[in-house]
């Protein structure tokens, strides 16, 4: 600062020695002295480095040299070279100059310079020069021109100054012209011309702090807009170029707590818009916001309503082809949300995040993370969605909600509920076309464990993942992942009836959930790690392939169906299970006797290794004789005797299950009911 102190120390000299040299010259002319003041300064930012360039600079005059309302200020824009130094002429943006009473007390002045978003810097003590402009009133009665005393009839004479050299005569001067810049203004108001040659205000009022605002007088910000409107626009970004990554509205903040773009909309009513942006460009951004910061709770756009019917961030798509974003939020910090949507009423309709498009190939909301979170969505109402994603779309490959994640450990779509009652949920896809989908999650990594739709709950009524449909599907997932799964479903509940992932379906003919394998793979894997059942079907359940059990099969009943032998076309014959208290193997054949009345059976070669308890049964065919069991099973075979050369004989052998499985998991036969149920 005390270069910059020398600097307008400086300038006044040279302002004091002009100021000199036009009091030593006669006074050959009546023009008006100028209300001028000429100084040159240096200019440097907080972190003392020199500002250059144009630069806004507000200049203040005070009685004292610390506080006190000033007696004069105005704004001008300098040229500043690159050491900061530039000259200013005070009392220039003005007709009349620097007012002549600021100086007709005789007391000191001190002058105030505040460049733009900067403090004002220390005041300085003015020279005397300044306070000759008092001298012009000297020229004046009372601050007039004699000519305001002339007599009636003499106003068109010119006024009488000082004999010519030489003549002993006075002589007459035309007067000085008036100024051509006519008008008024109000302090503070900036000022804008209203006609070619008039002044006035503007709408942007700049406060003592350097704000600036627009409609209204009590700015906060460096600059605020206010609109009144319910239907209006405070800042409307619009890119219009139609082509390039040009932005409506860029928002930026280095801090961890701070808001690239806080849009609020605070009428209770009307279609009124926190933020709005909108472009014509297919690879434009309508609002782009990025958070450059790589931790804590960072917001790249950020909206909030107070309406129960408002929206806090609204995104349009109004393109109906090529891939465009109704909104489009990036984040690279891990704990940080590309879009956060809140909706903090606890009633109502309201929405955190809500996205629509008129495009069949559109994305109603896309979010893309590239280690985060590629959309998240919180509700803490009751009856309030997470994330709600419609398209009303009656034909296409349209999406209400889709997520896409690169990330080998990332969610494409993630949606958690945090409250504890209520039918609230984590993700709600809806969708009118009949060939659409209500939620659709693509997990495109080909290794790791992603998902294409993850849903997590933690109450025990809650549910991760719900579809429902009228007549398409309520729940569909693809995965191309050769470990990926198409749908998947936690539930970190560990107690109540919480269910992973639950179907449902009004429809006769509809399914609740169904399971596709093309490849030959698996159709529907289910796990239960809390000794819960890993799938519970009410209704009757079709597999078309095979099916695979590695545990144990309970049922009330089972039974073969097949087509009827003798009617194949219109008829089933049903054949029921034979049921056992013991894990038993059934063996059975017919053997014809040797000439002493013998046989050897002989069994598999794995018979002895897999059972034990054996039980036979032997029936003659064709008569009758004695036969008996001669040897029982040893070596997997067992001998018949007693009977007659050449007789046949109908044998049946059981047997004990005695593998390793069958030793671990005996089925017992008797066992009391759970409380549940």
């Amino acid at each position: 600062m005390r270069h910059a102190t020398d600097s307008i120390c400086a300038g006044l000299l040279c302002v004091c020695a002009t100021f000199v040299a036009l009091a030593q010259q006669p006074n050959k002319t009546t023009a008006a002295v100028p209300r001028l003041v000429k100084f040159s300064g240096t200019l440097t930012g907080s972190s003392g480095q020199p500002m250059s360039g144009v630069v806004g600079v507000t200049f203040a005059l005070y009685e004292e040299e610390r506080g006190g309302a000033p007696l004069w200020m105005e704004t001008q824009n300098v040229q500043a070279d690159g050491n900061g130094r530039y000259t200013a002429v005070l009392g220039a943006t003005r007709n009349e100059g620097i007012p002549a009473e600021v100086f007709a007390s005789g007391q000191g002045r001190w002058l105030g310079v505040q460049p733009q978003q900067e403090p004002e810097r220390p005041r300085v003590l003015m020279a005397s020069v300044p306070y000759a402009l008092k001298a012009v009133d000297a020229e004046t009665l009372g601050g007039l021109p004699a000519s305001a005393f002339a007599l009636a009839g003499t106003a068109n004479h010119s006024p009488v100054t000082e004999p010519a050299a030489g003549s002993g005569k006075p002589v007459h001067q035309d007067a000085p012209a008036t100024p051509d810049q006519t008008g008024s203004g109000t302090t503070n108001y900036i000022t804008i011309w209203t006609g070619t040659t008039t002044l006035g205000n503007s709408k942007l009022y700049q406060t003592a702090a350097g704000n600036v605002g627009l409609g209204t007088t009590a700015a906060t910000a460096k600059l605020e807009a206010i609109t009144a409107s319910a239907s209006g626009t405070a800042v409307l970004g619009d890119a219009s170029s139609a082509t390039g990554a040009n932005f409506g509205v860029t928002g930026k903040t280095a801090s961890a707590t701070g808001t690239g773009v806080l849009g609020q909309a605070t009428a209770a009513s009307g279609a009124d818009f926190g933020v709005y942006g909108s472009t014509a460009s297919p690879a434009g951004t309508g609002v782009y916001g990025a958070n450059k910061a790589t931790t804590g709770f960072a917001y790249g756009v950020y909206g909030a309503t107070a309406s129960t019917t408002g929206i806090g961030v609204e995104g349009v798509a109004t393109s109906a082809t090529g891939v465009n974003f109704g909104v489009l939020g990036l984040t690279p910090s891990t704990t940080g949300a590309g879009v956060l949507g809140q909706a903090t009423a606890t009633s109502g309709a309201d929405y955190g995040v809500y996205g629509t498009t008129v495009s069949p190939n559109g994305i109603s909301v896309y979010g893309l993370a590239t280690t985060g979170t590629g959309v998240g969505g919180v509700t803490s109402g009751p009856a309030g969605y997470g994330v709600y994603g419609d398209n009303l779309a009656t034909a296409g490959n349209a999406f209400g909600v889709f997520g896409e994640s690169a990330s080998s450990a990332g969610y494409a779509v993630y949606g958690t509920n945090s409250a504890t009652t209520g039918p609230a949920y984590g993700i709600f896809g809806t969708t009118a076309s009949t060939a659409g989908i209500g939620a659709l999650g693509a997990a495109t990594a080909a290794t790791g464990t992603t998902y294409g739709v993850y849903g997590t709950t933690v109450s025990p009524a809650g549910i991760s993942v719900y579809g429902t449909a009228t007549s398409g599907t309520g729940v569909a997932g693809g995965s191309s992942g050769s470990s990926g799964y198409g749908v998947y479903g936690e539930n970190a509940a560990t107690t109540g009836n919480a269910i992973g992932v639950y179907g449902n379906t009004l429809s006769p003919a509809g399914i609740g959930v169904s399971a596709n394998a093309t490849a030959g793979g698996t159709a529907l894997l289910a796990i239960a790690t809390g000794g819960g059942m890993a799938a519970q079907f009410t209704g009757p359940v079709k597999i078309t392939g095979n099916l695979t059990v590695t545990g144990t099969v309970s049922k009330g009943g089972g039974s073969f169906r097949i087509d009827h032998p003798l009617d194949p076309e219109h008829k089933y014959l049903y054949h029921s299970f034979v049921e056992s208290p013991d894990m038993m193997n059934i063996y059975n054949g017919v053997v014809t006797l040797s000439r002493r009345g013998d046989a050897v059976v002989m069994l598999p070669d794995w018979f002895d290794a897999l059972n034990r308890d054996f039980r036979y049964q032997l029936t003659c065919i064709g008569g009758f004789a004695p036969v008996y069991v001669a040897s029982e099973v040893s070596g997997n075979q067992f001998k018949i005797g007693g009977g007659k050369p050449g007789m046949k004989i109908s044998w049946q052998v059981t047997g004990i299950r005695k593998d390793a499985f069958a030793n671990e998991h005996r089925i017992p036969v008797e066992e009391s009911k759970p409380p549940v149920e």
